[in-house]
């Protein structure tokens, strides 16, 4: 059962939905069908190459100042 995100055609609102089956997920706003599936944010992966520079934290901030203690 994928959750999958939707912009709304009808309103501009953004939304995620549990989709089962052939089920048409509809804007829980407007109760719009006009739907347009989006990429999900959490389905992308960043990469960090050996010897790009320091690591980063997900926040930008130099890795040891999350308190990793490897900075």
């Amino acid at each position: 059962m994928p959750i999958f995100e939707y912009l709304c055609k009808d309103c501009g609102r953004t939304f995620e939905a549990l989709v089962i089956g052939s089920n048409q997920p509809e804007c829980p706003a407007c109760h719009g069908r006009q739907l347009e599936q989006m990429l999900s944010t959490f389905s992308a992966r960043a990469t960090v190459s050996l010897g790009s520079g320091p690591a980063q934290a997900p926040c930008g901030a130099p890795a040891s100042a999350c308190g990793s203690g490897g900075g």
